[in-house]
């Protein structure tokens, strides 16, 4: 076994063994990680967020009679361009649209598109449109590395995305609570076993492990000396999670990948409602998020991608509502964007059974990212070449 194989399955064995946060754990994997400092923040929308009334074609009369109950009216629109603009409860993004930092990406899916949940969700997670992967795209990013630390998933529960069949990446939902902790009454002993002369590899991950509880309080005092540089919005679960993400990148911790989520976007019934809130919380919290990272010098240093499962139908059902459906909206934020709207725009005459036809393929947008933003190779991790359209820099 090679001594870098050998390092990450022994730090991966030392965070487990003493409930060490994965994420904190970082510094005693020692792997020969790529070089670069920026970081990409995923967001999933989960549920499925219906595109046409996220970038309304405020312009195209079939989209008002598809929807009389409802489309957003062209009044409230806020205008992007002569045919679409944003949903009105996504002003706060309007700033980066302003400054040619948002970019939106139209019909975006994949080949046969799939209108479940969890079988869409999957694909997207993965990468592979059969649907037959059991690691994520974000996965095989830490196995490329070879730093299991590398990314985190901020919920309870590591999605797909940051799955993979050599590496356990983490999943936190509190960093409050995260600290190196031994069972009680062990502390001695511990400190016996470290005490014992070593050679070879099982010295190193013996420097590994003093070196990672060493790191384990600075980092620690560096979450502790956060202060955030922006108001969040209050009531807004998302925009909580985002200020532990500000929290993350402003404690230096080595991450390249953040991903947390938003939802429920399932909007069967009475669509209006919940989703003007849910665009409100995204855009809101979004904006909070990199006002605070700007203040802290550290805005130039985070790209925001966002995605959902699918699209929706065109036309409204009998409960003011829309069902499960196909091409969507990407959004991509911050730095290293070249902001504006690409692709076509759906053609509302022409649909595959009631839905918009997918144009762009998601792994393009992934790839786009990699290959630009993260200096990885993209080939290596989707494993075929895909395209998108130049919305970075």
């Amino acid at each position: 076994m090679k001594r870098r194989e050998f390092l990450k399955i022994s730090s991966l064995a030392i965070s487990l063994t003493t409930g060490m946060p994965a994420f904190l754990a970082r510094a005693a994997a020692q792997a020969q990680s790529m070089a670069g400092d920026k970081i990409l923040v995923v967001i999933q929308l989960s549920g499925g967020n219906d595109g046409l009334n996220t970038l309304v074609p405020y312009a195209n009369g079939a989209y008002y009679a598809a929807r009389p109950n409802i489309a957003i009216p062209k009044q409230e629109v806020l205008t992007l361009s002569s045919s679409l603009g944003l949903h009105p409860s996504m002003k706060p993004l309007m700033r980066f649209w302003d400054t040619g930092k948002l970019a939106l990406l139209e019909s975006v899916g994949y080949p046969n598109p799939n209108r479940s949940h969890f079988s869409s969700m999957a694909i997207w997670h993965s990468g592979d449109v059969t649907g037959a992967s059991k690691e994520g795209w974000i996965g095989r990013i830490a196995e490329t590395i070879g730093d299991p630390f590398c990314a985190t998933n901020f919920g309870s529960v590591t999605p797909l995305a940051l799955r993979t069949n050599e590496l356990i990446l983490p999943s936190i939902d509190n960093l409050d609570k995260f600290q190196l902790k031994l069972p009680q009454g062990t502390e001695k002993a511990f400190e016996q076993i470290m005490g014992l002369p070593r050679q070879n590899d099982a010295e190193f991950v013996a420097q590994a492990t003093r070196h990672m509880i060493s790191n384990t309080a600075k980092v620690q005092q560096n979450l502790s000396k956060y202060k955030a540089g922006a108001s969040y919005p209050e009531n807004n679960k998302f925009a909580a999670k985002l200020k532990e993400l500000a929290r993350l990148v402003a404690a230096n911790t080595g991450q390249r990948i953040l991903y947390t989520d938003i939802g429920s976007f399932d909007t069967h019934a009475g669509q209006r409602a919940d989703q003007d809130r849910l665009l409100g919380e995204f855009s809101s919290g979004i904006d909070a998020f990199m006002k605070d990272l700007d203040s802290q010098g550290l805005g130039d240093k985070v790209m925001v991608l966002a995605f959902s499962e699918f699209g929706r139908r065109v036309a409204e059902n009998d409960s003011a509502g829309t069902d499960h459906g196909q091409g969507g909206v990407m959004f991509v934020l911050g730095a290293g964007v070249k902001g504006g709207i690409y692709g076509d725009s759906p053609d509302l005459e022409k649909l595959n059974q009631g839905d918009v036809v997918y144009k762009q393929d998601f792994r393009g947008v992934y790839a786009r990212v990699l290959d630009n933003w993260l200096k990885i190779p993209s080939k290596t991790i989707m494993g075929a070449e895909f395209t998108a359209p130049a919305f970075t820099v």
